[in-house]
């Protein structure tokens, strides 16, 4: 009996009746779209961001050099407020002074933010532009990576939220038109229909 009910508007019965079939097809095609188009979309915008973001990184790679610098002045440490965890006092990263070699042989010296600063195998380096100017450190080809799959995750969440909003849109314009045909056929059926004496 369940099953009956279930599919009742794939099946020719008096009842059923245009736009029930319409409601039925739009399900059905929704369905598939989100089992299908759903993940293809989120794979291919993954797929356009990772090609975008790889060709970043291979840029950014290009334009910058790690290079070897010697420390001129220390960066502060804070004397208020040890380490909780290690029971060490805590220390404040600053910029620190810094004297480098440019990539065209150049000496240069300045004060250099601890977001450019890398320990390579125990010594100081700091990333530079071929000018010898100190730099933001390219993007990593991992991070790039997981930000092309949250572009992947987000292009699949549009194309689902998209997909269900046109099915409502369908839905709201069925519903209404549903609700003229039935306004009509009580017009026909009658203003005295049910009275008592009508000959009904």
């Amino acid at each position: 009996m369940g099953s009956k009910v279930r599919w009742w508007r794939w099946r020719r019965n008096p009842l059923r009746r245009a736009s029930d079939l319409a409601e039925a097809w739009i399900g059905l095609v929704t369905v598939v779209l989100v089992l299908c188009a759903v993940p293809a979309a989120g794979w291919f915008t993954g797929q356009a961001a990772n090609r975008a973001l790889q060709r970043t990184v291979r840029h950014q790679l290009a334009e910058r050099a790690l290079v070897p610098a010697a420390l001129v002045t220390a960066a502060p440490r804070s004397a208020a407020g040890t380490d909780a965890e290690a029971g060490r006092p805590r220390q404040t990263r600053r910029p620190a002074v810094l004297t480098w070699t440019a990539p065209d042989g150049s000496a240069r010296s300045g004060t250099v933010r601890v977001e450019n600063q890398e320990q390579v195998d125990g010594r100081l380096h700091i990333w530079t532009d071929r000018g010898g100017r100190p730099v933001d450190p390219p993007l990593d080809r991992a991070t790039a990576r997981a930000h092309a799959a949250l572009a992947g995750l987000g292009g699949a969440a549009l194309a689902g939220a998209l997909l269900l909003g046109i099915r409502q849109l369908l839905l709201w314009r069925l519903m209404r038109r549903r609700l003229l045909e039935w306004e009509r056929e009580w017009t026909r059926a009658g203003q005295d229909w049910g009275r008592a004496g009508a000959g009904g």
